[in-house]
């Protein structure tokens, strides 16, 4: 019920985020940048680097940049609750990790399948 709770309460804050409803491009964006700074942070957690010129964080303050906040505080307790399933993916996967383009094509075909049928949310 916990869970249920702070899911509502997540939601509530991503739809206080955004005034309007953004165009499919501005979503596009922002899923983006979510994702971007999402995978960045977790990867400064475990030590590692980030490669990517075309990272720019979020403006400090923004609206996003508060989405961001709240996005790694529920992938934390998302983590927390179901460790099983939310650690240890690549290996769960056998994705080996050895150098930045498998893990590239990884990422890529996971979007691929998650997108697969459009922009859904």
């Amino acid at each position: 019920m916990e869970v249920l709770r702070r899911s509502s309460v997540f939601a509530a804050e991503i739809m206080d985020a955004f005034d309007r409803s953004p165009t499919d491009k501005e979503l596009v964006a922002q899923a983006k940048a979510l994702g971007r700074e999402y995978v960045h942070a977790r990867l400064l957690r475990a030590g590692l680097s980030w490669s990517a010129p075309e990272r720019a964080s979020p403006a400090p303050g923004g609206r996003l940049a508060e989405v961001c906040t709240v996005l790694l505080r529920l992938g934390d307790e998302l983590e927390q609750i179901r460790p099983s399933v939310y650690r240890n993916v690549a290996r769960q996967l056998h994705i080996p990790l050895q150098s930045e383009p498998v893990v590239t094509d990884a990422f890529l075909a996971v979007a691929g399948h998650i997108f697969s049928a459009g922009i859904t949310w």
